[in-house]
């Protein structure tokens, strides 16, 4: 079973101390019998979240984790069986099959309570440097987008989580258009400038963007990092070369 420190790895890690092993109309029941296959491990999953879980952010990057993926999916007032496939998939990827089905079962409980977002936040920004940050922001608004729909209230979640997170608005304005149908101004988002701006600044633009993102600078921390960071980083590519064409400069 794959642990939850490879989830650390995957966000960039965590500042050493504390935070061992870390990392309306809800559409679930019959979804989530659909991914759990085991039934004897249900009672203890849920025994297990009432007792790790009461509302306020814990010591336990899982369960925090687990509960900001549950707010983003509560945001729009329903669950789509989209998003459980992504986040699904994203267990599995993370923590093993076994791992994934017990997360799902707490998430199905997350999912039926009030979670306050603000704690959690500011616990995981105290807990987990900065990179790592920007990797879990990309993960929700993968949740969000993944029924080809993103709501106001979606947005205004993942924007407040941004702030709270510690995350400039460069930053999470970049990793949003990373999400957004082609449009004249997405390029000019992912990097992080207007419009207007000017070649040198576009040049500036890109480069510290592709600093920030190059795959190399988080090989160390293993192949889910990189692969993450490389798919950002052709994005920042194609936005640059796409300004390049239409502008006309090398």
């Amino acid at each position: 079973m794959a642990s939850a420190g490879k989830v650390v790895g995957f966000f960039g890690g965590f500042v050493v101390g504390s935070w061992e092993g870390a990392f309306a109309g809800l559409i679930l029941g019959s979804i989530f019998d659909e991914y759990v296959s085991n039934p004897n491990r249900r009672n203890g999953a849920s025994s297990n979240f009432s007792s790790q879980f009461s509302g306020v952010p814990t010591h336990d990057f899982n369960i925090n984790l687990i509960a900001l993926t549950a707010v983003v999916m509560q945001s729009d007032g329903k669950t789509t069986r989209s998003e459980l496939d992504y986040v699904r998939n994203f267990f599995i990827r993370q923590f093993g099959i076994e791992k994934a089905q017990e997360n799902l079962l707490i998430l199905r409980d997350m999912l039926k309570k009030s979670i306050q977002m603000e704690g959690i936040c500011l616990t995981v920004r105290q807990n987990m440097a900065y990179q790592g940050r920007i990797q879990l922001l990309h993960y929700l608004f993968g949740i969000a987008h993944a029924d080809n729909s993103f709501s106001p209230q979606e947005e205004s979640t993942l924007n407040r989580m941004a702030q709270l997170l510690g995350i400039s608005m460069t930053d999470y304005g970049s990793v949003a258009a990373m999400f957004t149908p082609a449009n004249n101004n997405a390029a000019y988002e992912i990097l992080g400038v207007s419009s207007s701006a000017g070649e040198d600044e576009i040049k500036k633009a890109y480069r510290q963007m592709a600093l920030k993102f190059h795959p190399d600078k988080v090989s160390h921390l293993g192949e889910d990092v990189r692969r993450s960071a490389e798919e950002k980083f052709k994005k920042i590519q194609a936005a640059y070369e796409g300004i390049k064409k239409a502008r006309g400069f090398a």
